[in-house]
């Protein structure tokens, strides 16, 4: 049952929900600006390439690693004190960049930075289920996905413009966090969580025969789609800032923007999710969204400027903006209750693990191949999965019963979850 009403400030509940969404978008976003002048301050480093791009994407790898534990202390333990700690957590271990020396002492703090995000992710998302439920969670998780966007357009310019200042400048903004404390104090009060059946799970028996429920087949697509979309999208923020410099010589404050035309259009996606949703199931959902990104790589690699190159960001913004909202829409909607802090948290986990082996899968090809080449070589392989799962959408969807073939959980379809 949804616990929406039990909120004193629904409207100031949602509004720190969502605000505290943008903190994970954060974790990347805000030091990949300066990643070309990291770089040169530690060029002497063994292994400063790889070790550079890692600085962005070690929090990611320690998000997986950290993801399915927190899920199982968030449903045994609950959401509210977890959130709370990981976000003072959050901005101890994001802002210590600001005076840290050395290379591999900001990568240990990138790992603790992970283990953060995953707590401030897991819960977050976890909350908006608990406290919303069919067509409004929906609506939310897509408000959910705006507002990461949103956070990326704001924050992208800004971290542009503080990498001009110095490398260190950028690593202050993660401290912006601790306003958001006292707002989750005040308002997120612990939901009261029950399974399908209306008991949780009171001992390890009744657990195993909660875990019975899942449709594992789905949640391992789920999963594999979750990994595969990250390793590709984060090409962008990874990549795109050497692209851009060494074809253009364009300037952190321009690389900034430039990124946040993606992550800006990722936000109007996002946005109409909810309405998308009526129309498409979350198979059709998958195929638009890789069409989307097929058709923005394709054309920054094979564009020479920086405005094509923003066309492209914008393009395949829009189409990752719907991966991770409509992913965490379908977990929800086929996973019970008192369990779905861990389902959440296995597509925490590979989402970020993704995003950690993105510079290990890439680097390695565009290093052979070059960046523009890379860039449309995934745009058409991208373009192939589009065809796939439009054809899945098709023969496997009744035009009328959008997800009837995830027969697994049939009271919480994801058509039932729809807004």
């Amino acid at each position: 049952m949804s616990d929406e009403t039990t909120l004193s400030r629904p409207r100031l509940a949602q509004g720190t929900l969502l605000l505290a969404s943008m903190l994970t978008i954060m974790a990347g976003a805000t030091i990949s600006p300066a990643l070309p002048a990291i770089q040169r301050e530690f060029a002497n480093a063994p292994n400063a390439g790889v070790l550079v791009g890692l600085v962005l994407t070690m929090h990611g790898l320690f998000i997986a690693v950290g993801s399915p534990l927190i899920g199982a202390l968030a449903d045994r333990y609950g959401r509210r004190w977890l959130l709370l700690v990981s976000t003072v957590l959050y901005a101890l271990a994001g802002g210590s960049g600001f005076v840290l020396d050395s290379l591999i002492a900001i990568l240990a703090s990138r790992a603790v930075l992970g283990l953060a995000v995953a707590g401030v992710m897991v819960t977050v998302t976890a909350l908006i289920t608990d406290y919303y439920e069919e067509n409004r969670r929906d609506t939310i998780l897509g408000r959910q996905g705006a507002f990461m966007s949103i956070g990326g357009v704001v924050l992208l310019p800004l971290a542009g413009v503080l990498a001009d200042i110095g490398w260190r400048v950028p690593f202050l903004v993660y401290t912006v966090a601790l306003v958001l404390l006292p707002a989750m104090v005040f308002t997120l009060p612990e939901p009261n969580r029950r399974d399908p059946t209306g008991n949780r799970p009171t001992s390890l028996d009744d657990l195993h025969q909660t875990l019975a429920q899942f449709p594992l087949r789905t949640l391992a697509l789920i999963a594999t789609l979750g990994l595969v979309g990250q390793i590709i999208f984060y090409m962008v923020p990874v990549q795109i800032p050497f692209y851009l410099e060494t074809r253009t010589g364009a300037s952190g404050t321009v690389i900034g923007t430039a990124l946040a035309a993606s992550t800006g259009a990722g936000g109007v996606a996002s946005l109409l999710y909810g309405r998308i949703r009526r129309s498409l199931s979350v198979i059709g959902i998958v195929a638009l969204t890789f069409g989307f990104m097929s058709i923005g790589y394709t054309v920054i690699g094979v564009s020479g400027t920086v405005r094509v190159v923003v066309v492209g960001l914008a393009v395949a913004g829009a189409g990752s903006g719907f991966l991770l909202t409509n992913l965490n829409a379908w977990i929800a909607a086929v996973t019970p209750e008192a369990v779905r802090g861990r389902a959440l948290s296995v597509l925490t986990s590979t989402f970020f693990l993704g995003q950690f082996l993105s510079p290990l899968v890439i680097q390695p090809v565009s290093d052979t191949l070059g960046l523009g080449t890379t860039f449309a070589g995934v745009g058409v392989v991208l373009g192939g999965g589009a065809v796939v799962f439009a054809l899945a959408a098709v023969y496997t969807t009744p035009p009328t019963e959008s997800d009837s073939e995830f027969p697994e959980h049939p009271r919480n379809s994801p058509e039932k979850a729809s807004d």
